[in-house]
Formats: C-alpha cells, structure tokens, sequence
C-alpha cells in the first residue's frame, strides 16, 4: 500500500511539472504573438504616417511658414519705409 502511494505521488509531481511546462508553453506563445502583431501594427502606423498626405489647415488658420512670411513682409515695409525717409 506505501508502494502504490509513492507511485501515486510520483505520477502526481510528474504530472504537475508537465502542466507547468505546458501552462509556461501557452503564456510564452501568447507573448511571443502579442509582440509580433504589436510590432505590425507600429509597422503599420508608420507606413501610413509616412505615406499619407499631411492634412490641410483650415481655411484661415495660419501654417508657421505663412506666420514667418508676414513677420518678413512687416520688417521688409519698416526698412522700405526707413529708406524712404531719409
């Protein structure tokens, strides 16, 4: 009876180191497939903001060049303005 006890518990512990190597197995997978689709889809991201036009402002908002193009036009009329006075 102690024989067949030890033997249970031994088939038990093996069992058990099995599950854990396949539950170890399965969460590894898993992982390993989160990463890849998440590297895809930054691939993805990428691709597209690469590839796509940038989008238009709105009619009437000013881009930063249009903002320093009149600051430029402004100071080229101060220094018109100053050769024509003297």
């Amino acid at each position: 009876m102690n024989l067949l006890k030890v033997l249970l518990a031994l088939a038990v512990l093996a069992l058990a180191v099995f599950g854990a190597f396949a539950l170890f197995g399965l969460v590894a997978a898993l992982l390993k497939y989160v990463i890849l689709f998440g590297l895809i889809a930054l691939v993805g991201v990428g691709a597209y903001r690469l590839l796509s036009k940038p989008s238009r402002p709105e009619y009437g908002e000013l881009t930063d060049a249009d903002i320093e193009m009149l600051k430029t036009e402004r100071l080229l009329e101060e220094m018109r303005r100053k050769q024509l006075m003297k």
